[in-house]
């Protein structure tokens, strides 16, 4: 039997959350169903991490050139006329778009191109919910419009589906819930970020690991921090990852430092790297002070390598979390990270080795 053609579609080529969970779906449909599924994926050009990570996997990489995250009316036209062409030129069984931008422009090419399956997963509501007034009603019409030209709508909890029937995009024939997953992590030694930044065994960690950008709450992090280091000295904080669009959050970070010296000693700040996992493993607590996510690969990452969690209440974090705080209650944030430091640390989640075959599973039966 012939396989199915199909093409996955996503806006950007870097490594994070979403990018991620496409390379995981990609890997694991070419290792659970090889015979079934012949993949190849566009994206657009910036940054670029995920590329050289699929060629690895031998999957044909198609760069859209005008594919960008940034509204640009001129370029989104031309990068929807770039995805209608390959789209018709790959003669594709199933498209399987990612993020808002990706997936509203891939969604409309591949109807028009009468593709047989069109799938669209939202890793999160966080283009909606940024904004507000008439940016947030702008961004749901686009949603709804594009809701019209999928068969299936992906969301990674309850929570999610819940808001999507509330702004009324798609209809509820079109929702399916598959939670994320992660690749198992194998033969991680801890004491790379120790070793690397001179941290003693006797001091904690706390630490995380996002993109430096107003929805995973950079400063949240570090008033958090400064609450912390006024009560004790045991501890260390740390924040894995960079700018992604533009550096205008690195720069309040840099001036938030430079106003607090004192606590600035106990804080690092490292850029992207591709050895996070590596490091992420000394962490004792991950601390997570984002406004809005989806499912984020980080807490999946801490529950395999058995590192608790204390999040702000977002996303569907809300669901599978002990520990969580408001986004505005600091104090209750400081409390509960008292509390663990204060115990034998160890993760309040079980590690599940059946999960990633789970979320293959579900998206080949939409498949």
């Amino acid at each position: 039997m012939a396989k199915r053609r199909m093409l996955q579609l996503i806006t950007r080529s870097d490594w994070a959350g979403g990018q991620k969970v496409l390379y995981t779906l990609v890997y694991g449909l070419l290792k659970y169903y090889p015979d079934e599924f012949e993949i190849e994926v566009a994206c657009g050009k910036e940054n670029g991490m995920l590329i050289p990570e699929l060629e690895k996997l031998g999957v044909k990489v198609h760069i859209i050139p005008n594919l960008v995250r940034e509204i640009s009316p001129l370029k989104d036209l031309k990068a929807f006329f770039e995805i209608k062409k390959l789209i018709k030129k790959g003669n594709y069984d199933v498209v399987h778009v990612h993020s808002s931008k990706a997936g509203l422009l891939g969604r409309i090419a591949a109807r028009l191109n009468r593709v047989p399956k069109i799938i669209y997963t939202v890793h999160g509501w966080w283009p909606i919910e940024q904004y507000n007034g008439i940016k947030r009603k702008i961004f749901i019409l686009a949603e709804r419009f594009g809701a019209k030209f999928c068969d299936k709508i992906v969301l990674l909890c309850k929570r999610d589906m819940e808001k999507a029937k509330i702004w009324k995009i798609g209809k509820q024939e079109q929702y399916e819930i598959i939670p994320n997953a992660i690749l198992p992590i194998e033969n991680i030694q801890k004491g790379k970020l120790r070793k690397e930044l001179g941290i003693p065994e006797n001091i904690k960690i706390i630490g995380n690991v996002a993109r430096l950008d107003p929805q995973k709450n950079p400063l949240r992090f570090l008033e958090i921090a400064k609450l912390i280091l006024q009560e004790r000295k045991d501890v260390i904080f740390v924040w894995i990852g960079g700018s992604v669009v533009e550096d205008r959050y690195g720069k309040q970070v840099e001036q938030w430092l430079f106003e607090n010296p004192e606590e600035a000693r106990n804080i690092h700040f490292l850029p992207f790297r591709k050895d996070a996992i590596e490091l992420m493993a000394d962490f004792d607590i991950l601390l997570l002070t984002s406004d809005a996510e989806g499912m984020p690969l980080v807490v999946l990452e801490a529950q395999n390598l058995g590192i608790p969690v204390v999040s702000t209440d977002v996303g569907c974090l809300v669901q599978d979390l002990e520990s969580i705080f408001p986004k505005l209650a600091l104090d209750e944030a400081v409390t509960l990270l008292n509390t663990k430091l204060g115990k034998h640390l160890k993760s309040e989640f079980a590690k599940n080795n059946k999960r990633i075959f789970e979320f293959i599973d579900s998206y080949k039966k939409l498949f």
